[in-house]
């Protein structure tokens, strides 16, 4: 298969193709798992590392790289690491702790709407600009929880967009991206240290504060760790969502049925921004290493083979969800998608975007 960028349809017309009714085919360095039952099932075998960072480097034919991820970054840690991590982290992005901040979305939301609606002359309509919903929202929400101003809006979305590089399958040898990569890295640790130093000299009521002050059992998280979790804030928290935004938009708007029906009834806007995420999701595949051999479903995978987890694949799987290809407002196992994927490494963000896009056609539909 083409590693050039596809649209959605050809993308999943193509990995039909190749795999011609099976659950796995051979794709790149590894294979390709393509059903949602056997996506569900790998994701949650512990046996499976996260391979992000190091898929460049496979590609290339080296031998177990190291991740060009840092190596304290939430994302790629695994065992009991990864366990403290996510237990010191978690209460702060629970979905109770999340729905506090919808007020604040919809105070941000609803003049930024109004600051990009322009009037035309057609008959009285509004032109809304969605591009510059998408780059603003997400940016000013990650900012929001940090407690940072508006004058560092630019300089995140900058930082944000550099981290998704390193994750990037690209050729040896590009001094420019590795200049920019480093440059904004350290400029983003400096940037971090600071502010947590800020922070703990003056708490006050955001996430920052909120994690600073976590304590389970006397264990605290560490200056190095937080600067790695507002990284993946930063970067996950920012380009996934605005991606999203611009595909859920996308899809409301194909149906031009659909926005009159959202008007009369907002109970529906959760599951259409469910389908959004199952029929567009932001990251199509997930990578996994295998750490010890395993057998799956009659397969034997030895450590290092490299496991490509479909979630796009997955979320139109017919024999999990009726019209796979359809978006429908009141389908019952919308959230059956993995588009956070699943297991210990279910995206620890997942309430924060479903309340950033739910508020954010809330307010546009309003």
């Amino acid at each position: 298969m083409s590693l050039d960028d596809p649209e959605p349809n050809e993308f999943l017309d193509e990995i039909r193709l190749a795999a011609g009714g099976s659950w796995i085919v051979r794709w790149l360095t590894g294979y390709l798992v393509v059903s949602h039952e056997d996506v569900v099932a790998l994701l949650r075998d512990r046996r499976l590392n996260q391979a992000a960072g190091k898929v460049p480097a496979l590609i290339r034919g080296e031998v177990d790289p190291i991740s060009t991820l840092p190596a304290d970054d939430l994302l790629i840690a695994e065992g009991e690491k990864h366990t403290r991590l996510r237990r010191l982290v978690g209460p702060a992005f629970s979905t109770r702790s999340i729905d506090s901040l919808r007020p604040g979305m919809r105070d941000y939301l609803e003049p930024l709407i109004e600051s990009t609606v322009t009037e035309v002359a057609d008959g009285g309509r509004a032109r809304l600009d969605v591009v510059e919903l998408m780059s603003a929202y997400p940016v000013a929400t990650i900012c929001q929880l940090l407690g940072v101003g508006e004058d560092m809006w630019d300089d995140f979305s900058r930082w944000a967009e550099s981290h998704f590089l390193v994750l990037k399958s690209s050729e040896e040898g590009d001094a420019e991206r590795d200049r920019r990569i480093a440059a904004d890295a350290a400029e983003l640790e400096a940037f971090c240290i600071e502010l947590i130093e800020q922070r703990r000299a003056a708490l006050r009521d955001d996430l920052l504060s909120a994690l600073i002050l976590e304590n389970q059992d006397g264990d605290r998280l560490s200056t190095d760790e937080l600067v790695s979790l507002i990284r993946s804030m930063i970067a996950a928290g920012i380009d996934t969502t605005r991606n999203q935004i611009g595909s859920l938009m996308a899809l409301v708007v194909d149906d031009p049925t659909l926005w009159a029906r959202l008007r009369s009834d907002r109970s529906l806007v959760p599951t259409v921004v469910e389908e959004s995420l199952r029929l567009l999701n932001p990251i199509r595949i997930a990578m996994r290493m295998v750490g010890e051999p395993i057998e799956h479903r009659g397969l034997r995978f030895a450590a290092g083979d490299l496991l490509a987890l479909n979630l796009s694949s997955a979320g139109r799987d017919p024999d999990v969800f009726d019209s796979p290809d359809r978006l429908d407002p009141t389908r019952v196992n919308a959230r059956s998608h993995v588009a956070f994927s699943n297991g210990v490494h279910h995206c620890l963000g997942a309430a924060l975007a479903r309340a950033e896009l739910q508020e954010m056609l809330a307010v546009m539909l309003d």
